[in-house]
């Protein structure tokens, strides 16, 4: 009968943990908040440097800004992440793309397209990209947004792995509409709810036995 409950409890623990609420996103990057007004368009693929704050970092989210010049549309994306060991300093290592978003639906106004990164993990500083084609009716590109209000933004890139041409140079304001998120560290509640529950049963077993052995 003991065992049987000692099984019971120890399942009870396990099931409670279990439906605990998945941990939270938490954000490492945030340039949606002040818009300059200007759109970069390129067909070869561009992003930011960024620099992040944190350790043991795996992006799960990364949201990045596409705007189709004020017309509803769709596009073509292909989203990138990027070591900066580089010549230079430039994207080298590739460390995730995603898969080609077909026919993406663009508003014409600033749209945020998610894309959803399988928790890789990223340095401190490192470079995200897209890549945007065969969109339509009008060109689509990224709007500028600074500053970032999560963050910091480095260098602005744009090309792709062979060649990459630094935006800073170039007169144009390479701090694009990006949003970057890592799963928050799972909360104690549930934990500590488990445990009070569990050291409470070992509690009342280990007075029994003391009462028993009186």
């Amino acid at each position: 009968m003991k065992r049987y409950l000692n099984v019971l409890i120890l399942s009870f623990v396990t099931l409670f943990l279990a439906d605990a609420p998945p941990a939270l996103a938490a954000l490492i990057f945030n340039n949606t908040t002040f818009p300059v007004g200007t759109t970069t368009f390129t067909a070869l693929q561009i992003g930011d440097e960024v620099q992040v704050s944190g350790s043991a970092l795996n992006v799960t989210d990364l949201e990045i800004g596409v705007s189709e010049q004020g017309i509803a549309g769709t596009a073509d994306l292909q989203a990138f992440l990027y070591a900066n060991d580089g010549a230079g300093g430039a994207p080298g290592t590739l460390l995730w793309q995603s898969a080609v978003m077909i026919n993406v639906a663009l508003t014409g106004g600033n749209d945020l397209v998610a894309f959803a990164v399988p928790s890789i993990a990223v340095p401190n500083t490192f470079t995200w990209a897209i890549q945007i084609s065969n969109s339509q009716p009008l060109a689509a590109g990224l709007p500028s947004f600074d500053p970032p209000s999560v963050g910091s933004i480095l260098h602005g890139w744009f090309g792709g792995p062979g060649g990459w041409g630094n935006l800073d140079s170039s007169g144009t304001d390479a701090h694009f509409m990006a949003r970057i998120s890592v799963p928050e560290p799972p909360t104690l509640l549930n934990v500590g709810v488990a445990l009070f529950l569990w050291l409470g049963w070992a509690g009342i077993r280990g007075r029994r036995r003391l009462s028993a052995a009186r």
